[in-house]
């Protein structure tokens, strides 16, 4: 009688178990959120994202590229986003190499691409 008990209490488990999985998998599976924009990050998840453009600038140096990607982050001047950001990594302790990964991001833009990425935004 009480392993007739067990196997229906095991059984039970398994079967809800298993309509839960079906329920969120088939019936309601996830979504992205529709109405979810970049902009509209925190200020460490600037910071963390600004850091990532700086690992990628140090392999792939594109001034033009880097701005633009900045640019879908903050509705800020992506130099002002870098300078934001690079005081934001230093307030809460981001180890020196990350700094010095920002650093050279920020004097890494050339000027001239800058001015050739300003030019194309008002072209837009």
């Amino acid at each position: 009688m009480k392993s007739r008990r067990i196997f229906f209490f095991s059984l039970a488990i398994v079967l809800g178990i298993a309509a839960g999985l079906a329920l969120g998998w088939l019936v309601m599976p996830p979504k992205a959120p529709s109405n979810a924009i970049m902009k509209m990050l925190r200020v460490d998840y600037k910071t963390d994202l600004v850091l990532m453009m700086a690992e990628h600038f140090q392999n792939n140096p594109d001034t033009l590229l880097v701005l633009e990607q900045l640019t879908r982050v903050s509705y800020e001047d992506p130099l002002s986003l870098i300078g934001t950001s690079l005081a934001y990594a230093r307030q809460i302790g981001y180890p020196a190499e990350d700094l010095l990964l920002i650093e050279n991001l920020l004097s890494g833009i050339d000027p001239a691409g800058y001015q050739q990425w300003l030019e194309q935004q008002g072209a837009n």
